[in-house]
């Protein structure tokens, strides 16, 4: 038989995200390609295959563990307490359970977790908290990791010994590894293995990857020229994904043939392909996770050109653009006011502001985490909060105003566009209004809980939900309360000075008056996700992806689909524009003809983007630097030649 040959792979960079903190585990579903992150503050983050973040969990402790359950819809997360939580992929706890037993591994056995440990035997339990089955393996048990579609485990007996094992404690296969395991907590080797059992590759560092098929009982190696930091295995078993400790990531065969490899701008500290080693995602130690997708023939000429003529392009402009200092690896929020003058970048401990001019006005670290971050519309003000702390920054005299709510817990916060006022909800459901100067203004007991809290101190207004029927909207100068009860659930909520505008579960779009009569109402399919307020128009943005715009007076400016589940939306003129970021380029369209105005590639790869909604104004954030770019350039015009005429 001839030598069969492996034909290389192309990729494209399907999406690019930054982590906000240090990982500490990783999981990827093998189809639909949700993406599980666990942080060593306690944080877990729940992507969707497009890096949406769908929701974020807090456990506690340093996370241990990640894995998908995708057959019951459900996020196993195990903590550094041996704490196990089981959270569904809505958001929704579902399970927490704690344990005498010290368990360090998390796996998952045929919609099961498995959970083991160095003093117990490896566990199975159920969905429900209920345990299954303890497994008879003989100790010890350093590392014990389960053969998907086998009643069969592998077992990391020691530094040199390993054994695959049926699920009775009968022993398959006990061989030593040709190199020592490094069982260190920093610099551990890995473990994976293909659904069949067909490839058990460990990570040896300088010895490279071992290969054991449990099905043949065979031993294979792949000897690279540099060392092995990170190694996973297809689901299928016929690609390797292989890190080594310099920033080179390589795709192989079992065949040992490397058929891709990409230099990154930082070491792998996780990676984790798919089960048809279609798909890979990597994270870095710069803070940024990247995930790629290997084309099929002739797939990039179908899926990702796109043809314009040249007078469809317009042009943008780069005011400025510097090299910014990236706290913890990971800049985690860019902000930008309404009148685009200021930029706000942070991680949620230390925060820094720009002005329009690149002049780096303001920079702050705090101890603890302030998860949420406000820019007034006219960038007068800067509101961070978290649920125990309100701290306020006037922009112009960087005057500072730290408040703290250690009794009383805020449920609720919000910022007037004007900066003028500031409304905070406690958990003794007092609301209270606070001036521009963090003075209190007064406080009121409202005897219910409310939620999507918005304040609008020019057209003297707040308006919020108690119930996901009812609005209230309040009267700032006489505090009485009007109430409205909408047909359905409201899912989106902003007040401007032109009133109220609201989306429902069930689609539908509303306008009211700014004492909360409606004035006009269109339909959509499916709950509204999102409403961006423009000058004279409001976009209402449904969970489908499709986008309708409308005019203050109520009149349908159209619908269409949006191009990317992560465009932002700004206004230049009488054009409504969207921006789509896509791997390292970004795209700007007209709404509703999809004209392409501009397109241009980032250096360094998106991380972040901001836009200014009513102003010609956008921030990016890339791995090295923050822009400042108008939407669309404005040249100056040209001065008259008679000016310059002189007799």
């Amino acid at each position: 038989m001839g030598q069969v040959i492996e034909q290389k792979k192309s990729s494209v960079e399907l999406w690019k995200r930054d982590i906000p903190g240090r990982l500490t585990s990783m999981d990827l579903s093998p189809e639909h390609h949700w993406v599980a992150l666990g942080f060593e503050n306690g944080v877990v983050h729940f992507l969707n295959g497009e890096s949406k973040l769908v929701w974020e969990a807090e456990v506690g402790q340093p996370v241990t563990g990640v894995k998908i359950l995708a057959r019951k819809k459900k996020v196993a997360i195990l903590n550094e307490y041996s704490q196990l939580f089981l959270v569904d992929f809505a958001g929704k706890l579902v399970l927490k359970k704690g344990f005498k037993n010290f368990w360090s591994g998390l796996d998952s056995k045929s919609g099961d977790i498995l959970l083991s440990g160095w003093k117990s035997k490896p566990r199975r339990i159920d969905v429900k908290g209920r345990t299954v089955r303890d497994y008879p393996i003989p100790q010890p048990w350093l590392r014990v990791v389960p053969v998907p579609k086998k009643e069969q485990f592998w077992v990391v007996h020691n530094q040199v010994c390993l054994g695959l094992y049926q699920s009775d404690g009968t022993n398959l296969w006990l061989v030593n590894n040709p190199s020592p395991l490094e069982l260190s907590r920093q610099f551990s080797s890995e473990f994976v293995v293909s659904d069949k059992g067909d490839v058990f590759a460990v990570s040896c560092f300088n010895n490279g990857v071992y290969l054991y098929n449990g099905n043949d009982q065979t031993l294979g190696q792949i000897d690279l020229d540099r060392s092995v930091a990170h190694v996973d295995v297809s689901g299928n078993g016929k690609f390797l994904l292989i890190a080594d400790q310099l920033g080179k990531i390589l795709l192989a065969s079992r065949s040992a043939a490397v058929v891709w490899e990409k230099e990154l701008l930082s070491p792998v500290t996780h990676c984790r392909i798919n089960r048809r080693g279609t798909r890979v995602v990597v994270a870095e130690q710069n803070g940024t996770l990247t995930c790629f997708k290997f084309l099929e023939e002739g797939e990039q000429r179908s899926n990702f050109l796109e043809l314009t003529q040249f007078h469809d392009l317009g042009d943008h402009k780069e005011i400025w653009s510097q090299p910014v200092h990236k706290v913890n690896a990971s800049p985690g929020q860019l902000s930008i006011s309404g009148d685009g003058r200021l930029i706000l970048l942070g991680d949620g401990k230390e925060f820094q502001l720009f002005d329009f001019s690149g002049d780096l006005v303001w920079i702050k670290h705090f101890m603890t985490r302030l998860p949420h971050a406000r820019l007034s519309q006219n960038g007068k003000k800067l509101l961070l909060y978290s649920d125990t702390e309100l701290f306020l920054l006037d922009t112009q005299t960087l005057k500072e105003k730290h408040l703290t709510f250690y009794n009383a817990e805020l449920s609720d916060v919000a910022l007037a566009p004007s900066g003028t006022a500031v409304l905070a909800f406690d958990k003794f459901k007092a609301l209270t209004c606070y001036s521009g100067q963090a003075r209190k203004s007064w406080s009121r007991n409202l005897k219910k809980k409310i939620y999507n809290l918005r304040v609008h101190n020019l057209a003297r207004r707040a308006v919020f939900q108690s119930s996901p029927k009812i609005l209230f909207v309040l009267d700032l100068k006489s505090l009485r309360l009007k109430r409205t009860m909408l047909k359905g659930p409201v899912t989106a909520l902003e007040l401007t000075s032109a009133g109220i505008f609201a989306g429902g579960k069930m689609g539908r779009c509303y306008s009211l008056n700014l004492n909360g009569k409606e004035q006009w109402q269109h339909k959509m399919e499916g709950p509204i996700r999102e409403i961006i307020p423009l000058k004279k128009k409001v976009i209402f943005r449904n969970k489908q992806g499709s986008v309708m715009l409308c005019g203050h007076d109520g009149r349908r400016l159209g619908e269409y689909t949006a191009r990317s589940s992560h465009s932002f939306f700004g206004e230049h003129k009488k054009d409504v524009l969207e921006l789509v970021p896509s791997g390292d380029m970004l795209s700007c369209y007209r709404v509703p003809s999809g004209d392409l105005v501009w397109r241009f590639p980032l250096a360094g790869g998106i991380q972040s983007i901001a836009v200014s909604e009513t102003a010609n104004r956008m921030a990016i954030l890339d791995s090295q630097s923050l822009h400042y770019h108008q939407l669309v350039h404005e040249p100056h015009a040209v001065e008259d030649r008679s000016s310059f005429l002189e007799l």
